[in-house]
């Protein structure tokens, strides 16, 4: 796996912590050059540091991906330093729960802004550079939720689900230039976006409950499936969805 990253250029949004951080510091470890973007200024200095510390080669972008002129100049500022981009991964996201009789106009438009309009802002100014790499990768963060209903996250359920049909569409349209499109759905990941949901011991006990594997995910989890979609070993792969939820879907 090392080698197969060895100076593979790559850009991770939402990586400032949790799953985001750990992707950084996993593509990092296998070799390649990484720019990390935040909309956090402090966040995602944390996260290039412990990448330099561990000996590898990391570029800072604080920028709001779910503005299309930051999302353009954060592509161009990696572009810049690297010389070019190979791996794109979507991974900057919002939560949002709730019943959507209730929900104010606002949070369906913070939502839907970060959560998929962002993904395809970043995409579209990555998509000439992921071409010309010969051996570019897309990696979208959806969850298990853009694959189930549940009543308490419509809006969210929604724009995840969003990203999943974002990636089968744009799998196609990249295919002949050897890029590879796929969308990650994890379940419960022990990140800062979970934490309300276990905020008690007993509502934690219950969410493992619910995963076969009786364990929650954690952020190297989803960091590992990540580096391989990003290796040449995954070079037939698109188009696909891959949940890591410890089970959770297959009793349903």
């Amino acid at each position: 796996m090392v080698e197969e990253l060895k100076g593979v250029r790559a850009l991770v949004t939402g990586a400032g912590s949790g799953i985001g951080r750990a992707i950084g510091l996993r593509l990092s470890r296998g070799g390649c050059r990484v720019a990390v973007s935040d909309v956090k200024p402090e966040r995602v200095e944390e996260t290039a540091e412990l990448i330099r510390k561990a000996g590898g080669e990391a570029l800072k972008i604080v920028a709001d991906v779910s503005a299309r002129l930051e999302a353009d100049r954060m592509v161009a500022e990696t572009v810049k330093a690297f010389g070019g981009l190979d791996v794109l991964v979507n991974n900057a996201g919002v939560s949002s729960a709730g019943f959507l009789e209730v929900a104010l106009d606002s949070e369906i438009d913070r939502v839907l802004a970060v959560n998929l309009k962002a993904l395809m802002y970043v995409t579209r100014a990555a998509a000439s550079h992921l071409k010309k790499s010969g051996r570019g990768r897309i990696i979208n963060l959806s969850s298990v939720e853009g694959i189930r209903g549940s009543g308490l996250l419509p809006i969210y359920g929604a724009s995840k689900a969003g990203v999943i049909g974002l990636t089968r569409a744009n799998a196609v349209e990249f295919a002949r230039f050897q890029c590879t499109v796929n969308a990650l759905c994890p379940g419960p990941i022990q990140t800062e976006m979970l934490a309300p949901l276990i905020a008690s011991e007993e509502l934690k006990q219950k969410m493992i409950k619910a995963v076969p594997m009786r364990r929650l995910g954690t952020p190297e989890d989803i960091a590992g499936v990540v580096a391989f979609l990003a290796s040449e070993e995954s070079s037939f792969v698109t188009g696909n969805y891959i949940v890591i939820d410890g089970g959770m879907t297959a009793k349903s």
